[in-house]
């Protein structure tokens, strides 16, 4: 064996996994040499003995130990030297993710992952195959490209960002790649910067409460239920699938909307409002009745992933949660119901809006014009239906407040023009 200096930014990501020999079942261990190399080799018949082993190994490896095989892979890479290593254009994503897991939420980590790794796919696509290769106006481009399919300029200004920081770790932090962060002069397409502007009508929002009739829609979450919640509350859609019934104080009319370290996930263990902030909602009597008129469901769970060292998803455990709008699970085998968190409701909010023939609205525009009831007819200030609905005053003003004709023409209505004028 050879010893080099500890290897800054190297992850090796040992694992182990079995196979059969013929009638047996031997494990064998897998990592990455900080060339990329992928080694797999027999380590032990015994589990237990494999783990041990794997540890020990990947501990060799962060101290840039190598044996024999390791060398052969190695080739002429400089050990102690990581910077000289040309890195793949997803493989070097791959690294920023891994070693930086730790440092995110499941949640944020989930969602850079799979924003990075179309991004830097699609660069790799295009013929940039190691990361140094890529250059401002390769970035450029793929901004544009995603910037004329309509992608929103806040969308837009994420994927610079997020696809900024993975240059930086690679370049400046960890000193893997030498190189310049190609996002510093990337220029994100300037759009109308007008904010979506768009509230329902009174009569669209008629025709979404008579679509929402029970059994409407079968066998899928329960939108029907949800969509009249978001409608009482204005609420997000997160804060609703993940709300419990202990939550819900009965005697108060209180919904608590906390942090939840044990809430299961799609992302894993433990739930958090936007930006962690805590707020407490007084309910309006036709929110708590249709809370009363829903039945309080046994076995109800929320599935949260397994990943392995890689943090890949190898399965999913239960955990047991109670759910207020859970959607009903039936066991193919057993035919045992349970009742599992929902996670997406996008297609049944289609169908919903099909029915309705409402097609332009989206869910989050529920919460504007909860917004705008508050603010209109009962007389809440920008500052109160934004501690209501879970924002400050300057974001209900710019994202949550948009032109209504009607409010308008009837604030119009209230005196002559030329008698506020002055005039005769």
């Amino acid at each position: 064996m050879t010893q080099s200096s500890l290897l800054i930014g190297y992850e090796p990501r040992c694992s182990v996994y079995p196979r059969k020999s013929g009638k047996r079942k031997v494990y064998y261990l897998s990592y990455y040499l900080p060339n990329c190399e992928r080694i797999q080799r027999f380590c032990q018949e015994k589990k237990s003995l494999a783990v041990k082993l794997r540890h020990l190994k990947e501990e060799e490896l962060l101290q840039g130990i190598f044996d024999d095989l390791d060398l052969k892979k190695l080739g002429d890479y400089r050990s102690g030297h990581f910077s000289q290593i040309r890195l793949g254009t997803v493989e070097g994503l791959g690294i920023y993710l891994n070693t930086t897991a730790e440092n995110r939420t499941p949640k944020a980590h989930y969602n850079d992952e799979k924003m990075l790794n179309t991004l830097f796919k699609q660069l790799e696509k295009s013929g940039r195959v190691f990361i140094d290769q890529i250059t401002p106006l390769d970035v450029q481009l793929l901004i544009n490209k995603h910037s004329q399919r309509g992608i929103s300029e806040a969308t837009l200004t994420s994927y610079k960002n997020g696809m900024s920081k993975v240059f930086k770790w690679l370049s400046e932090d960890m000193e893997i790649v030498d190189m310049k962060n190609p996002l510093k002069k990337v220029k994100i397409p300037k759009k109308s910067g007008l904010v979506r502007d768009q509230i329902p009508t009174k009569e669209e929002m008629a025709a979404l409460h008579a679509a929402a009739v029970e059994g409407v829609i079968k066998n899928r979450s329960p939108i029907v239920e949800i969509f009249k919640f978001i409608s009482l509350t204005g609420a997000r859609l997160g804060e609703v699938l993940h709300m419990e019934w202990e939550d819900f104080d009965e005697k108060t009319g209180i919904w608590n909307i906390r942090s939840k370290s044990r809430c299961p996930t799609f992302y894993g263990l433990g739930w958090k409002p936007k930006w962690d902030k805590w707020r407490q909602v007084p309910l309006f009597d036709d929110a708590i009745e249709l809370l009363e008129y829903l039945p309080k469901r046994e076995e109800v769970y929320g599935t949260v992933p397994d990943r392995d060292e890689s943090r890949k998803i190898v399965s999913n455990k239960n955990y047991p949660a109670n759910f207020v709008f859970p959607k009903k699970v039936v066991d193919g085998k057993s035919g045992r119901v349970g009742y599992c968190r929902v996670n997406c409701v996008h297609n049944e909010w289609e169908s919903l809006k099909k029915l309705a023939k409402v097609e332009n609205l989206q869910l989050k525009d529920l919460r504007t014009y909860f917004n705008h009831i508050l603010k209109t007819n009962y007389d809440f200030t920008s500052k109160e239906a934004g501690a209501y609905i879970g924002n400050n005053e300057v974001v209900n003003e710019l994202h949550y407040s948009p032109y209504h004709e009607p409010t308008v023409r009837k604030k119009m209505q209230k005196l002559p023009l030329k008698e506020a004028m002055g005039g005769s």
